[in-house]
């Protein structure tokens, strides 16, 4: 065979190599179901606290401090249920007068509705607040759901959440923008393995 046909040759097997590769772009048209709302958050917790530092200095109302809270937490709106909540904050007070924290949470519910689909999930937020005046906490956050099950298997919701505490006020406010139709692995699916129906539809 002379050297040309040999190339001609092997351009068309390579050619249809990648024929045989391809799928039809339809293939990856999904129906992703989108949705969009609000909600709020009313937790009910009990706090155990650690003093990590003094700062270094003679002030006894200055510190760093490593808090975890317990207990239960309810959402209304498009995301409805009750379920554990787990929070862990590092509370920075060294400048007295003046303290502001990091925090994340971990709400876990067995069962959730979200966006009128219910299952077992595990709601992440993180977030950093601060105390402007004696009494009063505000903080702003990111909040999404880390996993799912049952009919909320392979949910994507990602969304922000601000708090304002203050005398006689208690406000968490979120917004949550949420599709389902699609896989997809953030490695947190693990979060979800005891709750019920995890296996469901696997």
């Amino acid at each position: 065979m002379k050297t040309g046909s040999a190339l001609r040759v092997a351009v068309v097997a390579l050619t249809s190599l990648a024929v045989v590769g391809q799928h039809p772009a339809s293939a990856d048209k999904l129906k992703v179901e989108e949705s969009y709302g609000t909600a709020f958050r009313t937790p009910s917790v009990l706090a155990a606290s650690q003093i990590l530092s003094n700062c270094g200095d003679a002030d006894p109302a200055t510190n760093v401090i490593l808090q975890t809270n317990t207990g239960t937490v309810t959402y209304t709106g498009i995301i409805e249920g009750t379920g554990a909540v787990s929070t862990t904050s590092l509370i920075n007070n060294c400048v007295s007068g003046f303290g502001h924290n990091t925090f994340r949470v971990l709400d876990t519910f067995e069962s959730v509705t979200v966006a009128g689909r219910t299952g077992g999930a595990v709601v992440e937020i993180l977030g950093r607040g601060s105390n402007p005046a004696p009494g009063v906490a505000l903080n702003d956050n990111t909040i999404r759901i880390l996993c799912g099950t049952g009919e909320l298997k392979g949910i994507h919701a990602e969304g922000t959440l601000t708090a304002s505490i203050g005398p006689g006020v208690a406000s968490r406010a979120l917004q949550l923008w949420v599709h389902f139709g699609h896989r997809h692995d953030v490695g947190f699916d693990f979060l979800c393995r005891g709750l019920p129906l995890h296996d469901s539809d696997d």
